[in-house]
């Protein structure tokens, strides 16, 4: 624990002997701001308001703090990083959205530190042990899920955001979020496909929950159903991790059993472009003997024969809203927000009107 020094002042050894101990935790808690606060104000982070600073500053010079060998050091203690904990290795999308998300940070005078996880890590468990080992003064949790882990989170010493995930049902003063309207935009994309004149539709998804964004996706295409005055079979929901080879492999799997549909939604784009393949792997074409949609919108499916139909999320405001939540967080000591957003449909050569 960094502590901090006191010149000697004999008109006030009675204030000097009261917080002779005091850490620089008390610093924060006299100023009314965060510790990270306190830390970038002694190193002269340019990121703090003008007037945070001062009512820091003025603390410091009332109790006779001076910065010592610690204090100096104290950047080393509270590094002046953010930890990006990145859930699926295979993700296109987060990748895209990855890249805009370590300018943003570093533009905001940190450094970015990135923990890569598979689908079946603990996510949390992994943010936990970063500030235990690194020292961030933030998380944003890119592809996680906060759902009914709120003792979980609340061990994190440090504001958090969760991207592409909502995470206000957790209710806490150091959890933001930011996502796109999953449930509307899913459907948006079955509706496309009834619209084509389809209805012996298949999905191609993950692992449903009932708030994470699979299971609001999966929402989105029942709402869809019912509009057309339809079910989704459950026979018909294919099960995959979010990756080409897991997209593919489902595919040819359902496709080996000699079962047909005449479209398939895929809850994203690397799951579409493995799935197309695996059609024509089959002998069969797209759109012709079966159309296909993707979610995402990442630049590939732009660039796939035929041109790929999907559901574009906004990468870059994604990206650029979930750091500038984090920076308010830790900057401000600003209160939890929660923001939505919408997806874009794009049509493509991938889907036929029947």
């Amino acid at each position: 624990m960094c502590r901090v020094r006191f010149r000697k002042d004999s008109g006030n050894s009675m204030r000097q002997q009261e917080t002779k101990n005091f850490t620089i935790k008390d610093i924060a808690r006299l100023s009314g701001v965060g510790i990270s606060t306190v830390s970038r104000v002694v190193n002269g982070h340019p990121y703090v308001k003008e007037e945070t600073k001062k009512r820091v500053l003025t603390v410091m010079e009332e109790y006779h703090y001076t910065p010592n060998a610690n204090a100096k050091n104290l950047k080393q203690i509270s590094a002046n990083a953010i930890s990006v904990v990145v859930r699926g290795t295979n993700n296109a999308f987060f990748a895209s959205i990855l890249e805009k998300m370590e300018r943003a940070i570093e533009a905001g005078g940190f450094q970015c530190r990135v923990t890569y996880l598979d689908e079946r890590s603990d996510e949390i468990d992994a943010a936990r042990r970063v500030c235990n080992e690194k020292k961030v003064q933030g998380v944003i949790f890119l592809g996680g899920s906060g759902v009914g882990r709120e003792k979980e989170l609340e061990a994190i010493p440090v504001p958090c955001v969760f991207s592409t995930e909502s995470a206000a049902a957790a209710n806490l003063e150091h959890v933001s979020s930011i996502t796109v309207d999953d449930r509307a935009a899913a459907k948006q994309a079955v509706d496309y496909l009834f619209e084509m004149g389809h209805r012996d539709i298949a999905v191609l998804g993950g692992v449903r929950e009932a708030l994470n964004n699979i299971g609001l996706r999966y929402q989105g295409v029942l709402d869809s159903f019912r509009e057309h005055g339809m079910t989704l079979p459950e026979e018909r929901y294919f099960t995959c991790l979010f990756s080409m080879e897991e997209g593919y492999n489902a595919i040819s799997r359902v496709l080996g059993t000699g079962e047909r549909f005449t479209a398939v939604f895929a809850m994203s784009d690397v799951m579409a472009i493995g799935a197309a393949k695996a059609i024509t792997d089959t002998g069969l074409s797209i759109p012709d003997d079966i159309s296909i949609i993707g979610y995402d919108g990442i630049d590939l499916v732009r660039y796939y024969n035929p041109t790929l139909a999907t559901v574009r999320q906004p990468a870059e405001e994604i990206a650029e809203k979930s750091v500038a939540l984090l920076l308010e967080a830790i900057e401000n000591d600003s209160p939890a927000r929660h923001m939505t957003l919408g997806g874009e449909l794009i049509a493509g050569a991938s889907v036929k009107r029947i």
